[in-house]
């Protein structure tokens, strides 16, 4: 599709008119702040500068914001592909897992006990609601070093649970590696 030359050169003559036009418009201008009083004139040149100095600050502000943006996902990735599985000795795990349950406002914190022993939480106690040893369950297998979560809540008028009975081996290996 060729465009007909004669309409070429009407584009060309309108782009030439552009600068011509711009120039003209700062004439006008100028013909207009001359006119004006200093007061006036003081005032639209303070006006002008201010809305230059409002706008490099939003770009200086923005782009600040999209850096953080940026590093904050590097820094993700990084911890992601970096992290392994602490281990931590039982008393900071139990703090650790107390620390995540008891967090909310409404946590029933006089009514739970926490026990670690080799990376195995066992939580007690009574809740209100049936929900609630369901919800305390899920946060304390989020922690990390929880290996095994034995969820022993109950709810008031319902029997207390007990822990599993361990395998006498497994312990037999526990206390040969404390001893030693």
């Amino acid at each position: 599709m060729t465009l007909n030359p004669r309409r070429r050169r009407q584009s060309n003559a309108r782009r030439a008119m552009g600068p011509a036009l711009l120039f003209a418009g700062g004439a006008a201008a100028g013909a207009l702040a001359r006119s004006l009083d200093a007061r006036r004139r003081h005032l639209a040149r303070d006006r002008a500068a201010s809305a230059l100095r409002r706008s490099a600050s939003e770009t200086r502000r923005r782009g600040q914001y999209r850096s953080g943006i940026v590093k904050g996902a590097a820094h993700r990735i990084t911890t992601l592909r970096s992290r392994e599985p602490r281990e931590y000795d039982d008393v900071t795990l139990a703090r650790k897992v107390e620390t995540e349950l008891f967090r909310p406002p409404d946590a029933p914190k006089g009514q739970i006990s926490v026990n670690a022993q080799h990376g195995i939480v066992e939580l007690r106690g009574e809740v209100e609601r049936p929900e609630q040893i369901e919800q305390l369950g899920a946060v304390a297998r989020r922690v990390d070093g929880v290996r095994e979560l034995h969820n022993l809540l109950h709810t008031p008028g319902s029997p207390p649970k007990h822990s599993p009975p361990s395998d006498p081996a497994e312990v037999r290996a526990r206390a040969g590696q404390t001893a030693s």
